[in-house]
């Protein structure tokens, strides 16, 4: 049975991480990179909508989530490996968990966030976020 991992991307540092690690670790199995993005303003709903590229057969530009896959495809591509992309739209933990929910994802690789002081009293952190309620087990790397 093949694994399917969920790596949640966002393009920054930690993100990268997280891929790689999935990548290294995980080399027979299938990845999914997800870039879940904040809705527009005005947006009031409180569900999550996720379409992956698989399901629509077309490019759906946003503002950041083609160039942000674009570089998961990359790393990947850099290292003989292929993966699937998926976007989704609301909080992103909860995005995060309804995919995974949805898609039989078997486990969750995410990247961790270094902060602290007020910044860490303001935002969730997404490691954290992540690792409550999942419906799979959670590495953090």
């Amino acid at each position: 049975m093949t694994t399917h991992v969920l790596v949640p991307y966002d393009d920054s540092e930690f993100a990268h991480a997280a891929l790689e690690y999935a990548l290294t670790e995980y080399s027979e199995g299938a990845i999914t990179i997800l870039y879940v993005f904040e809705p527009a303003d005005g947006y009031g709903g409180t569900n999550t909508a996720v379409v992956s590229d698989e399901e629509t057969g077309e490019e759906t530009p946003d503002e950041d989530g083609d160039s942000v896959l674009g570089q998961a495809r990359k790393r990947a591509i850099e290292q003989d490996r292929q993966l699937s992309t998926a976007r989704a739209a609301g909080d992103p933990p909860r995005a995060i968990h309804q995919y995974a929910t949805e898609h039989d994802v078997d486990h969750i690789v995410v990247g961790g966030r270094d902060r602290s002081g007020a910044s860490k009293l303001l935002e969730q952190n997404l490691a954290d976020g992540v690792i409550r309620g999942s419906p799979v087990p959670v590495t953090v790397v």
